[in-house]
């Protein structure tokens, strides 16, 4: 009789440790199959959502530089040189839907995760919002702070009617671009131009002068902007921008030859939108 009791305490322990093992195995189950609906359907909304994008990058405009100082009391004998690129990100919000809608009209505007990298480590790197009334000009900009680029949207006639173009802004039917400065600061500093009655000219030419290898100054700049529109749903694109001072003609000095224009082909997937919430 022992015995047997012994062996029906045994196949006890054994069904509830079974029991238990099912029950584990079971709750581990269903919360992966849960998590492979919910993923499934997270990834039907955002497809879905971004079959037809809202928002994409119509086109990016670079106008690149350069600029001097001269800071000695004698004409030419102490000049810092710093290289300068004007950046303009164009939004077409019309894609999808040519009319004005809560939709494809902006609450919300800013830019987040700036990297540059430069092969050179001379000079300051400084990357911020540029009045696009002084496109083309050299103007000494503060670099980003906090880690961000936030803008103000107006969203009435009179907030519009109000706007300060030296603070930065953005139209709430993406009707201005996003206008971003880049300087390369003080690549050269305290140097003397040769001749009594030198005389050069504040652009691009000054590189070439003082013998920088433009190569040098190639930088890559990236960034996400990030777009809330009037329904609260928030869209962002990441770019890679290639600041790129030669020219695609082989015959073109590129930013020697004063100031160099380029505009990115933006038709790639990339440039739009994703919709993330």
């Amino acid at each position: 009789m022992k015995n047997i009791r012994i062996t029906r305490r045994v196949i006890l322990l054994i069904d509830i440790l079974l029991l238990i093992i099912a029950f584990f195995c079971y709750k581990y189950i269903f919360k992966v199959e849960t998590n492979k609906l919910i993923y499934a359907d997270e990834t039907e909304k955002f497809v879905s959502g971004n079959v037809s994008p809202v928002f994409k990058i119509e086109r990016i405009v670079l106008y690149s530089s350069a600029n001097w100082i001269d800071n000695s009391n004698e004409k030419l004998r102490n000049i810092d040189i710093s290289q300068f690129t004007d950046i303009e990100i164009f939004i077409n919000n019309k894609t999808k839907n040519e009319s004005i809608t809560a939709e494809n009209t902006i609450s919300k505007l800013y830019i987040d995760n700036i990297k540059i990298e430069c092969s050179s480590e001379e000079g300051e790197r400084i990357l911020n919002y540029k009045n696009p009334l002084n496109s083309g000009k050299y103007v000494d900009l503060v670099n980003y702070s906090n880690e961000e680029i936030n803008f103000t949207v107006p969203l009435t006639n009179e907030e519009n009617s109000e706007v300060n173009y030296d603070e930065n802004v953005f139209y709430t039917d993406c009707s201005n671009p996003i206008s971003l400065g880049y300087i390369n600061k003080n690549i050269l500093t305290g140097c003397t131009v040769d001749g009594t009655n030198a005389s050069i000219e504040n652009n691009g030419t000054i590189l070439q002068m003082a013998g920088v290898d433009i190569s040098k100054l190639e930088a890559k700049i990236s960034f996400s902007i990030h777009l809330v529109n009037n329904y609260n749903e928030e869209f962002v694109c990441n770019l890679i921008i290639d600041n790129d001072l030669t020219s695609t003609n082989e015959d073109d000095e590129g930013i020697y030859n004063g100031y160099l224009m380029k505009v990115i082909d933006t038709s790639d997937e990339k440039y739009n939108f994703l919709k993330v919430k």
